[in-house]
């Protein structure tokens, strides 16, 4: 979260949109967690049962979307691509 903040707060002319997502989605682990570590630790504070398994659930999803657009929007490349690895 601090190194895309950094990026947003270096920013002169606006930020991608997939750094603005990444805030996003550790902002949402943040609320999500506020709610998913009490309700392990005591039950009364759970709503249902299937809310906290939903709730890990969108984070996934979430976080498995950003994890795949980071790499393609920096272009990162394959370890097996021997054009862009230098030396070889």
């Amino acid at each position: 979260m601090a190194l895309a903040g950094n990026m947003i707060s270096d920013a002169y002319s606006g930020n991608p949109s997939i750094i603005n997502y990444m805030i996003f989605l550790t902002s949402f682990s943040f609320l999500s967690l506020f709610y998913l570590i009490p309700a392990t630790i005591k039950e009364s504070f759970s709503f249902h049962p299937l809310l906290m398994v939903l709730v890990d659930a969108i984070n996934m999803i979430l976080w498995l979307c950003g994890a795949i657009a980071l790499p393609a929007f920096l272009h990162v490349h394959s370890c097996n691509n021997h054009v862009r690895l230098p030396g070889r």
